[in-house]
């Protein structure tokens, strides 16, 4: 008996055809749209620049060593809900040069630290704390919060060698698998 009918013959052939068009289609979609990029390189060469910047700012404003992928992330976030932050960032930035400011301690007793440059200044120094940037609106689903992390958030780094992130598991994954023993 054989196990190719020449209707099984002509399904095969079939099914090659359309993955040949489909492959074709794709192909011919993806040469027209342009080059392919992965997720987050647009305007790569300018925003290096802009993420290194923000990583120095929130270092400057915190006074704490921040990782460059969470800088770029609250930077983001921060972003969506104040589309204006890129510029008042740079203008905060440039306070802090043309004072020769290097530490937040400085930055805190400049004379003219007020106003706008205090609030990107907070809006950089919540977003990195806090883990997220935004406000939460209590019992309620929608709101403009976006996330930038969680076991990241500086807050859990002031008591970090005494107390774990707060998490369902305090002592490792697993733990509750185990039947306790008779006390």
């Amino acid at each position: 008996m054989n196990s190719t009918s020449p209707g099984r013959t002509a399904d095969k052939a079939a099914i090659i055809d359309r993955r040949r068009f489909l492959m074709g289609t794709a192909a011919v979609v993806a040469v027209a749209s342009g080059p392919v990029l992965p997720v987050g390189a647009h305007a790569a060469g300018a925003a290096a620049t802009d993420v290194a910047d923000l990583q120095k700012m929130a270092h400057l404003v915190t006074g704490k060593q921040v990782d460059q992928a969470l800088a770029e992330r609250a930077g983001s976030a921060i972003t969506e809900n104040h589309p204006g932050f890129p510029a008042a960032l740079a203008k905060l930035q440039d306070f802090a040069a043309s004072n020769n400011i290097t530490d937040v301690e400085m930055l805190k007793d400049a004379p003219g630290f007020e106003g706008d440059l205090k609030d990107t200044a907070k809006l950089l120094i919540g977003a990195l704390y806090l883990g997220y940037s935004g406000t939460p609106k209590a019992l309620s689903s929608v709101d403009d919060v976006k996330f930038v992390t969680y076991t990241q958030a500086l807050t859990f780094q002031l008591t970090h060698p005494y107390t774990p992130i707060p998490s369902y598991s305090r002592w490792g994954t697993g733990y509750w698998a185990e039947r306790p023993g008779r006390i």
